[in-house]
Parts: C-alpha cells; structure tokens; sequence
C-alpha cells in the first residue's frame, strides 16, 4: 500500500512543465474543486477496476480522514507537516463513508432529527405544541445533574431553559468530536446570550433567524446535532483499517 503526501505534486511532475486546470488535463486545479489531474492519474493507477472521478477522491479522502488509525497515527503530525494518504485496501468502504459524512456535516442544518431525544415542557413530552411558544425560548442552555452527584453533568438531559429540556440524549451523541467537542457541545457553548462589556450591544441566539419567529426551531436544531453526532460515530465505528500495518 502506499501513501501519498499532499503538497507534494509539484515535485512528482516536472517541474518544467507549466500548471493547467483540470479542464486542461494537466496540474493544478482552477475550478473549485482542488483535486488535481495527478492526484487524479495517482488513485486511477492504484485502483484500475474503479471508474474513479474527483468526487470519489473527496468523499474517499474525507472517510479516511475519520478513520480512527488514521487519526491516532498522525494526531501529532498535522500540526506540523502534510497529511500522508493511504491508497486503502477497501476504496469503497471509505468513499462510501466519506460520502455520507461530507453530506451529513454539510447539511447539519436539514438533516434528520435524533429520534430517540425528546423535548419536554414542565416534565410533559412536547413537540411545538404548546400554547406558549416563548417557552421554548433559549435562557441558559446547560447539561442536566447526575442525580447520584450533583457536581457531576448528565449529558443524557440538555436544558434549554427551567422549563424545557431536551431527555434521552445518548452517550453515543458525545463520541464524534471536533477539536475535542462533539457537534452538540459546540452548540451548548455557541448559544449563549452575551453583552459587549464596551458597546452594551447584546448577542441573544433568540434573535437568530433560524428560530426567531418560529422558536421550536432551536429544539429541532439541537436534535439534529445530536443525530448528526451520534450519526457521524456508527459510521466511523464501520470503517476498516486504513493504514498498511493495521491491513496486516
């Protein structure tokens, strides 16, 4: 198996020969889509039995880039050097994957709701229809207590606000992290109303368009991250390995 180093194409091609976009066939991309004809050529070698366009390498890269060998191996190296690619022994595993993570975290936003996560009103399950839509309305988004220790989170219990509260989170929401958050932590830190100490101006996430005139908006926001989270980890925990010494 090998490994391509990113950034270093140039190198690869000669170096007399002069840049062209991908629609020209040659290196360097200049419609939007930054995989080059060499980095193109370089997976069709590797993979002769595959039809392979540009999408399929992204949707590949970005798979093998939540693989979690891969992860663990170069943890330390991509903050200082380019990212070494394996040519995988299962190209479809990780392009499949890639595929439905690319679209799930592009389209957070739109995706499906976590089904088992429910929204209760005053301990009453609640979807949008209570009479009151302020109470669905952001005030200090927090975990729930561990009831056995309250210094301690439940992150199984979101409370949106001392009358709403989303319940029934699962712990498989908090796997898949980002910079050592998972999508619905980040949220948990992002919505939080703050006042500019020179300005006065407030940022209330009440206000955002998402969920302005429509407040059960941001439940339904919350519960997509929690799908997107807990989405994001079943397919990870699918991959294969994607490192040559893990293929054995």
């Amino acid at each position: 198996m090998a490994l391509l180093v990113f950034g270093h194409e140039r190198e690869a091609r000669n170096s007399d020969a002069p840049a062209r976009s991908s629609r020209g066939g040659g290196g360097i991309t200049d419609d939007g889509d930054n995989i080059t004809d060499w980095c193109l050529s370089q997976f069709r070698d590797h993979y002769p039995e595959l039809d392979l366009n540009k999408d399929d390498i992204w949707h590949y890269l970005y798979g093998v880039m939540h693989a979690p060998d891969w992860r663990e191996r170069y943890k330390h190296d991509l903050q200082r050097s380019l990212p070494r690619v394996p040519l995988a022994a299962h190209f479809e595993a990780f392009r499949r994957a890639g595929e439905e993570l690319m679209a799930l975290h592009i389209g957070y936003e739109t995706c499906p709701e976590h089904p088992e996560v429910v929204c209760e009103v005053d301990g009453v399950p609640d979807e949008g229809n209570h009479p009151d839509t302020e109470v669905y309305r952001l005030g200090k988004l927090r975990w729930g207590k561990n009831p056995d220790n309250p210094r301690e989170h439940d992150q199984s219990v979101l409370e949106v606000n001392d009358r709403c509260r989303l319940t029934g989170i699962p712990p498989q929401t908090h796997i898949y992290e980002v910079s050592g958050r998972s999508p619905l932590e980040w949220m948990v830190n992002a919505l939080t109303v703050k006042t500019d100490k020179d300005s006065g101006v407030v940022d209330d996430p009440n206000g955002w368009h998402a969920w302005a005139d429509e407040p059960f908006e941001l439940i339904r926001h919350l519960r997509r991250l929690a799908y997107v989270g807990t989405r994001s980890a079943e397919i990870i925990t699918t991959l294969p390995p994607s490192l040559p010494d893990a293929d054995g």
